[in-house]
């Protein structure tokens, strides 16, 4: 008899609006490939702006209500019918956007957004939500486009630090997965004002070489591991968002590091994730970190599955 454990939900988050398709169909892809569920979620506004000198309103809890089951029940179907073998359940919370959305998806193996597009005033109110989940999220955060659809370009690229190991123990199962090449990617930028001390070391190539090597040596144990994944390492100057997404253009996923909350960094994200996340193209998945070091492991799993021991 089977005994394993049943794989936690990839939980998305829809707001009624045509951004939400992309994160739906990722959320869907996303659930096939990990023979799991799929659980929707929508977040009721206690209150709603409406401009002028009352920025907000207080409608009856009801009436807000009763307008976000139809979203949430639209979504559901839409998701049931889109994927009919799948389990999709839908959860309808209310309150704070963002705070919401984390502790639904505490529960789950993966949060899904769409990415944000509201500019002006609606923004002012709202908020970002996709960086405010990611960051406050204890499970990993994907943000895609509105208008995503299913594609396999084979290749999955990861944005880490020379010795930001512990990323890795999430990007070499995934690749695995998904059949595809991963490409560990490092930039370095250096302020303006001291780009005169760092000229001679990047056109040598010192900083290239000195960096490729400690990733080389990070990267060496789990590619032992995962052998069926094919790495390659890539080090390049510049501004750490422009060159990510550049490098990103023709993946399935960019992978992106946040850092454990402690007192140093209280849930916030960094300014290249939260870059990134603004700029329209290829999903990005956002991975907590512990903080604590990650080896490649003797018991290999693959999003549940076990491959060898």
């Amino acid at each position: 008899m089977n005994t394993r454990e049943r794989p936690s939900p990839v939980v998305v988050a829809v707001d009624g609006t045509d951004r939400s398709a992309g994160a739906v169909r990722y959320a869907l892809h996303e659930a096939r490939r990990r023979r799991a569920g799929v659980r929707v979620v929508h977040v009721a506004p206690a209150t709603l702006p409406v401009g002028g000198s009352m920025p907000y309103m207080n409608y009856p809890r009801e009436d807000l209500l009763g307008t976000a089951r139809e979203i949430l029940g639209r979504a559901v179907a839409e998701a049931r019918a889109a994927a009919p073998e799948l389990d999709v359940e839908g959860v309808l919370r209310q309150g704070r956007r963002v705070v919401e959305i984390a502790v639904a998806g505490a529960s789950g193996s993966l949060v899904v957004l769409g990415r944000e597009t509201r500019q002006g005033p609606d923004r002012v109110y709202t908020g970002t939500t996709t960086a405010g989940v990611a960051a406050r999220a204890t499970v990993p955060v994907a943000v895609v486009d509105g208008d995503w659809r299913p594609t396999e370009h084979g290749r999955v690229v990861a944005g880490i630090e020379p010795a930001g190991a512990e990323l890795l123990s999430y990007a070499f199962p995934l690749a695995s997965s998904r059949g595809a090449l991963l490409q560990v990617v490092h930039v370095w930028h250096v302020p303006d004002a001291y780009a005169a001390l760092d000229h001679h070391r990047a056109v040598t190539g010192e900083w290239v070489v000195a960096a490729t090597q400690l990733l080389e040596s990070t990267v060496a144990d789990w590619r032992a591991s995962f052998p069926d994944v094919e790495v390659e390492v890539t080090v390049v100057p510049g501004r750490p968002a422009a060159q990510l997404v550049d490098a990103a253009a023709s993946a399935d996923v960019l992978l992106l590091a946040r850092r454990r909350r402690d007192l140093e960094h209280p849930g916030r994200l960094g300014p290249t994730t939260r870059a990134v996340l603004g700029r329209p193209g290829v999903p990005v998945e956002v991975v907590p970190m512990t903080g604590v070091p990650r080896h490649a492991p003797l018991v290999l799993e693959r999003f549940g599955e076990i491959l060898k021991s």
